[in-house]
């Protein structure tokens, strides 16, 4: 046998021998560290919206049969540095990441499921951590054909995916 021939048989048996070996071996895998609640944002988490009607807005709303949208909205505020690179979105006061609507026919509770959102687009948002708008209205959103006045919130969507969000509703006459 040639020498270059046994050089290169004995490198691939050498070869060989070292991937049975690492085969062989089992790897414990180290226990992944503990996230605080709702911060893994990557991840994605739910949140559960409580809607509260006044008695008279309930009352309105059962005859009407109106129907309540409920809008989520999950954004974070571009980090400086995106700014200054005019990265597409960064020239608005914030970069929407999300938006979900529900409809409900009634108080009660209305759940989200948090998407999950790309590592880079987390990576535009001052601490790579999302915000949450939530909204409500009745019929098509327009100020003029209102029934409800209702509350909304503006937060960390952490803090929502661990306490939820409650919104008031009253009429927009009370």
């Amino acid at each position: 046998m040639p020498a270059h021939v046994a050089r290169i048989t004995g490198l691939t048996t050498a070869a060989a021998t070292v991937l049975f070996a690492l085969a062989a071996c089992t790897r414990t895998p180290a226990p992944a560290p503990a996230a605080a609640p709702g911060v893994d944002a990557a991840r994605g988490n739910g949140f559960t919206v409580t809607l509260a009607l006044s008695e008279a807005a309930s009352r309105i709303v059962a005859v009407e049969h109106a129907t309540i949208t409920v809008s989520a909205e999950w954004f974070g505020y571009p980090t400086v540095a995106a700014q200054q690179r005019q990265l597409p979105g960064t020239e608005q006061a914030w970069l929407s990441l999300h938006r979900e609507t529900r409809e409900t026919g009634g108080a009660g509770e209305v759940h989200f499921r948090s998407p999950v959102f790309d590592p880079a687009d987390l990576a535009l948002i001052e601490r790579g951590r999302p915000q949450l708008r939530i909204e409500v209205h009745d019929g098509d959103g327009s100020v003029h054909d209102a029934l409800l006045d209702c509350g909304a919130f503006q937060g960390e969507l952490a803090s929502a995916e661990r306490d939820g969000v409650g919104i008031d509703c009253r009429l927009a006459a009370e």
